[in-house]
């Protein structure tokens, strides 16, 4: 039986730091992105929300 990874889920608070250290913005910054744009950066890395 072949066992995949599970892709990693990220809470919304990990979201907005990762978000601003890929898009280089500051944390207020971050904090007023949308679920659909934290999601988005997240998509791109490759991780999942879990908010």
């Amino acid at each position: 039986m072949i066992r995949r990874k599970s892709t990693p889920k990220v809470s919304r608070e990990r979201a907005i730091t990762i978000a601003m250290n890929h898009n280089c913005v500051p944390r207020g910054i971050a904090e007023r992105y949308t679920d659909s744009e934290l999601k988005e950066v997240l998509r791109q890395l490759k991780l999942k929300a879990d908010f």
